[in-house]
């Protein structure tokens, strides 16, 4: 069949013709081109142009060439058999596969040389380390144990409550607002991020974002979010602690709001000369989580609140379904939210322990919190709280209370009489 189909096309002359001017063409007619020798073979009228070709070579280059060899290949394809044919037919069928099967491996081959970038430069081979792109393969004595990947990493934001009436009473006392900032709130952070395998990502202005990361193949170490709350908590220790001084010395009393979100994935790293400069979306959520509407503070100012966060839903569900978190509204002042994200993240960390409280100095209702406790780097244990608690919707106007949403919000608690509580029921 195939035969029958190459012949009626006048192709099985020029596939015979082709294999056999492999033997003759390096020895004798390397100055012409294949195509040209092939075309001598099979076309008529090609051959005079051909011939006149090889009269100039002999002139430029004092050579001559025999078209014996030639014309005996012509005159043996008008007696090839049917056999020779076919023998001929199968090696080409066999070398066409042979071609389209390299020209496929070649055109996937480039296309994955096309997406490797060859870096010598030290900023690429530094930022593409920091972002898990790079790929090194070193001879043994070039191997150096490095930190492992990054697969998923939580942001803590802490956010100063009217830092500008402080920096305003500071200086009309005289005194370097930037003291006290750094003194009793930056400083002493940053005395204790080792204890959770902390790192500063940066500050800014009255903030400071924090992260902690955990790396691949490192079980031992995944407790972020745990750790994440469990220094959330210190942060709110150490400047109730300098809150006191500050208190007896007639200066400014800090209060913080701070907003935790956990990301599944590994934070974009660039660089600025030596700095890192971090980008994730648990940034912005962090930021809102940490944030305090100035109108249900100024509202809560007169009131003594039972805890320090609470949300609230000022609009419809047909609103919330068009636009979503950033529609809610938050009181956070000395308190700790965290993400919803990060409350699942979690459960999956360490054994929480659900617990309904009735505690009627704080609110009528049954109080639900969940607690456990998760080791700190040194190996010691911590125990934290969380509060869990419905969004309510309510009238923009007076806050008062609509309905309570299947929405739900967590506090990180450091609620004295809830610890109080927790000691009188967990042995």
């Amino acid at each position: 069949m195939f035969l029958k189909k190459f012949s009626s096309k006048g192709l099985i002359y020029e596939i015979v013709a082709f294999y056999k001017m492999q033997h003759i063409y390096h020895e004798h007619y390397s100055r012409l081109s294949p195509q040209e020798v092939l075309q001598f073979i099979i076309t008529t009228k090609a051959r005079k142009n051909i011939i006149n070709k090889l009269k100039k070579f002999k002139k430029y280059y004092g050579e001559s060439y025999s078209l014996k060899p030639l014309r005996k290949i012509i005159n043996n394809q008008k007696r090839i058999t049917n056999k020779k044919k076919k023998e001929y037919l199968l090696q080409f069928i066999k070398d066409f596969a042979r071609y389209h099967r390299d020209f496929e491996n070649f055109k996937l081959l480039k296309d994955a040389i096309d997406c490797i970038n060859l870096t010598f430069e030290e900023r690429i081979i530094k930022l593409s380390r920091a972002n898990n792109t790079l790929y090194e393969f070193l001879l043994p004595h070039e191997y150096v144990a490095g930190e492992k990947p990054i697969i998923n990493h939580v942001i803590i934001k802490a956010d100063v409550r009217g830092s500008t009436d402080i920096v305003s009473r500071m200086n009309d006392k005289g005194l370097n607002p930037a003291s006290n900032f750094s003194l009793n709130f930056f400083d002493p952070i940053t005395e204790i991020l080792s204890r959770y395998g902390a790192v500063k990502v940066f500050i800014e202005g009255d903030a400071i974002i924090l992260s902690i990361y955990e790396h691949a193949d490192t079980p031992g170490n995944w407790y972020s979010v745990a750790r994440a709350c469990g220094i959330a908590i210190n942060m709110l220790q150490i400047v109730q602690r300098y809150n006191i001084i500050n208190k007896k010395n007639n200066l400014p009393e800090i209060e913080i709001g701070i907003g935790i979100e956990h990301c599944n994935s590994s934070p974009t790293f660039f660089f600025e000369s030596d700095n890192r400069i971090m980008i994730s979306p648990a940034i912005n959520t962090a930021d809102r989580l940490s944030g305090c509407e100035k109108s249900l503070r100024k509202l809560f100012s007169a009131k003594k609140m039972p805890f320090n966060l609470y949300n609230f839903q000022p609009v419809s569900e047909k609103d919330i379904a068009a636009t979503g978190d950033a529609l809610f509204i938050r009181y956070n002042v000395r308190g700790i939210e965290l993400s919803k994200d990060g409350f699942e993240k979690l459960s999956k960390e360490i054994e929480l322990e659900l617990i309904e409280c009735k505690i009627p100095e704080l609110q009528k209702d049954k109080i639900k919190i969940y607690t456990g406790k998760f080791p700190m780097v040194s190996g010691r244990f911590q125990r934290i709280v969380i509060r869990e608690e419905y969004i309510p919707e309510v009238n923009p106007s007076d806050m008062s209370i609509i309905r309570m949403t299947s929405r739900k919000y967590y506090e990180v608690c450091n609620n004295e009489k809830i610890n109080e509580y927790l000691a009188s029921v967990i042995l």
